[in-house]
């Protein structure tokens, strides 16, 4: 064995040592694209616990869509401006730029005002899990959108990840009856057509976070969409509402964890991780809708709904451990 003739320890424990600071460097700073797995994930888990919240407001506060997703959306784009604005998010850029106008239009009513509208219209015909798991067939169009736009062959593990997603929302929809759905129809065509607007959702803000912040774009989305819904819709005028502690707890948790945090972290885990990858990662949002639903809305389940979950679920990590090995 040899050693170091400064302090006559041996060479072996130099090599030991670097190796622990390695994996203490690794472990102290996650990676760019970690970042991303987290927030997009965390982002999802949002999304989940503010569809719950809408449920039981939807079950028993006398609300409808119409009421609060408008209320949601211009509320929570207000605040996520003020916070872009706090943190040097420069929030008026996006709108003084006129050519990011069109862009930021389609951004606002198809990506955040229709989808937001047409999911939460889902939960209120089926409910949290049913809607969340039908929204989650957008992946599929996204692949699309990216064969066309980059010209590239998809990888094998991005085909499986889209196909796993689609098999998974097929399970949970017709339990394999094509004649029977297991949801009422409303439910099934909002659940839908969620997912065409997440594809928007998802996909047309990319040139735009590019050239603006994260925030700054996120927040006039959800602005100006809801913004539009209460002139359409005017929910100061709708009656039979209960308002009272409950109603408000509820809608402070729906506009704060269900519209600002998940906007947010879902749109910067997107920045990093892409497009397509993010909508699968966030597909961790149906566990947690499944999770609450059992555990506080009392919804139960058939052995043909977890494996659809299940089906759905397993993209996460096939995943994450396809675009490791493609780095």
């Amino acid at each position: 064995m040899s050693y170091n003739p400064i302090d006559n320890r041996p060479v072996q424990w130099y090599a030991g040592a670097r190796k622990k600071e390695r994996r203490c460097a690794m472990t102290s700073s996650p990676t760019p694209m970690t970042r991303g797995y987290i927030m997009t994930l965390c982002g999802g888990l949002c999304w989940a616990i503010g569809g719950a919240c809408g449920q039981v407001m939807f079950r028993d506060c006398g609300i409808t869509s119409d009421w609060l997703v408008p209320i949601r959306l211009f509320t929570g784009g207000i605040i996520t401006l003020l916070i872009a604005a706090l943190t040097g998010g420069k929030p008026l850029e996006p709108v003084r730029c006129r050519d990011a106008w069109p862009s930021l239009l389609v951004f606002a009513l198809l990506g955040s005002a229709l989808c937001q509208y047409s999911y939460y219209s889902s939960v209120q015909y089926a409910n949290v899990a049913f809607a969340t798991v039908l929204s989650y067939c957008s992946p599929i169009m996204i692949l699309l959108w990216t064969i066309v736009s980059t010209r590239k062959k998809p990888h094998a593990y991005e085909l499986a990840s889209v196909a796993l997603v689609v098999l998974g929302a097929f399970t949970c929809v017709t339990h394999f009856d094509m004649n029977t759905l297991a949801v009422p129809v409303k439910g099934a065509v909002w659940g839908l057509i969620s997912a065409v607007c997440f594809a928007f959702y998802t996909v047309s803000p990319r040139k735009l976070m590019q050239r603006f912040s994260v925030l700054s774009v996120t927040g006039w989305g959800m602005t100006i969409g809801g913004a539009a819904m209460l002139l359409v819709f005017r929910p100061w005028r709708m009656e039979g509402i209960q308002f009272g502690g409950k109603l408000w707890l509820l809608l402070a948790c729906v506009i704060i964890l269900g519209t600002v945090l998940s906007f947010s972290l879902f749109q910067s885990g997107c920045n990093i991780v892409g497009s397509l990858v993010g909508s699968v990662l966030s597909s961790i949002e149906p566990v947690g809708s499944v999770v609450i639903s059992v555990l506080f809305l009392n919804t139960t389940f058939s052995w043909l709904d977890i494996l659809g979950f299940f089906l759905i679920l397993v993209t996460i990590p096939i995943m994450a451990i396809g675009k490791a090995k493609e780095a």
